[in-house]
């Protein structure tokens, strides 16, 4: 099996254990996680049907001798980006808090890896983190960390 095939499976593994864990919580609470576990085993089945079906295309076009050795140099870089931002959102969010902590990340990740422009990618950084705090802090009620550094930010 190719690559994209085991990420699916990884993906609606890591979804369906995500959906299981999440039984363990107040119902209220448990809303939210359980639809986002939903919407990546989703997400994952998709990417495991389309790797499926387009698998016999590429391998004919492999078989043509084309350069397809450029691509996956391309992702690596997009990937590490997304990884490292990600580790250093779960490290800051103990220190400053969920909220500016999610708001740090959207932002750098719109800075790096978007094509809006800094005030475009600053502007919906501040809205979603409006409307994560919205849908976690004022609809679920699900307290979030607060950090020892965040009255001071």
């Amino acid at each position: 099996m190719k690559r994209d095939t085991w990420i699916a499976i990884a993906v609606m593994a890591v979804a369906a254990f995500a959906a299981w864990d999440v039984y363990g919580l107040k119902r209220g609470a448990a809303l939210f996680p359980l639809l986002m576990s939903s919407a990546l085993f989703l997400g994952g089945a998709v990417l495991f049907v389309s790797s499926l079906r387009t698998r016999k295309a590429q391998d004919e076009v492999a078989q043509e001798g084309s350069e397809t050795d450029e691509a996956p140099k391309r992702i690596w870089l997009p990937l590490v980006e997304v990884v490292v931002l990600t580790a250093l959102f779960a490290l800051a969010m103990p220190w400053i808090g969920f909220y500016p902590a999610t708001f740090l990340y959207l932002a750098v990740f719109f800075a790096l890896r978007s094509e809006l422009s800094r005030p475009a990618g600053l502007a919906v950084a501040v809205a979603m983190t409006g409307l994560i705090y919205v849908i976690f802090s004022l609809l679920l009620a699900v307290p979030t960390p607060v950090g020892p550094l965040a009255p001071y930010l």
